[in-house]
């Protein structure tokens, strides 16, 4: 049987897209309680919504990158100069699998908690 839910964070994040994961970063390593709030199924906000034909940067796509972080920046290579959906969502994931590494994301839009085993949205 699973415990409850939790109920009280110091920070809430609303949405995991680019910013939503940079935030949850920094927080965590701040050493704040903190939790990010998704609507979607899974991260990436504008990039795991639009999926239309042809969706992608408008600007090159390095400046995407998280400069935060020299590991990212080295491992990471992009594809195309201007990159496509599906691959901006990769990148995202790939960001949070290498540097969140938790396991839960509330999405209250939905009324449900989705548990991934993959990455962390939760500070915790």
């Amino acid at each position: 049987m699973m415990g409850e839910a939790k109920t009280h964070y110091e920070v809430i994040v609303v949405g995991a897209g680019v910013a939503g994961i940079y935030q949850i970063k920094r927080l965590v390593d701040l050493g704040i309680d903190a939790t990010v709030l998704e609507s979607a199924a899974d991260l990436g906000g504008t990039w795991y919504w639009n999926r239309y034909p042809g969706c992608r940067f408008d600007s090159e796509s390095y400046t995407y990158g998280f400069s935060f972080s020299r590991e990212l920046l080295d491992e990471w290579h992009w594809k195309e100069r201007f990159s496509d959906q599906p691959e901006n969502l990769r990148y995202l994931n790939y960001v949070a699998d290498k540097l969140i590494c938790a396991s839960i994301c509330s999405s209250t839009a939905r009324s449900r908690q989705c548990t991934s085993t993959k990455r962390a949205i939760d500070g915790k």
